[in-house]
């Protein structure tokens, strides 16, 4: 395992909502408040990235680089919202410096 992976651990289980992590080779899983997950994938040397929030085994919302979304303007960077719409993303890339903006949208959600 990684040392980003611990990183990545150690900063989730500072958010309130989250109960616990767990690794799972190359992701960290969240299980947070509610019945959500959270896994977050993260691959330094492909600076591949993704954080998907789960319930009931479907995903909620989720933000990756996969480069499959050509006509999003962030591109590869982009956002599956509540309704499977493709949108946008401001993300970084690196998730120590997102985890917080990623949080506060789950936020968001788990409020609805």
């Amino acid at each position: 395992m990684t040392e980003i992976l611990k990183e990545i651990a150690k900063k989730l289980l500072g958010y309130d909502i989250v109960l616990k992590v767990e690794f799972l080779g190359t992701k960290v899983r969240a299980y947070i408040v509610h019945g959500y997950i959270l896994d977050v994938y993260y691959n330094q040397t492909l600076g591949k990235y993704s954080y998907t929030l789960i319930k009931e085994n479907k995903r909620i919302i989720g933000w990756d680089n996969a480069p499959h979304h050509v006509a999003v303007e962030t591109y590869p960077y982009h956002f599956h919202d509540v309704d499977g719409k493709i949108k946008p993303s401001h993300l970084s890339g690196n998730p120590l410096k997102d985890l917080d903006e990623v949080l506060n949208v789950i936020k968001t959600v788990l409020l609805d």
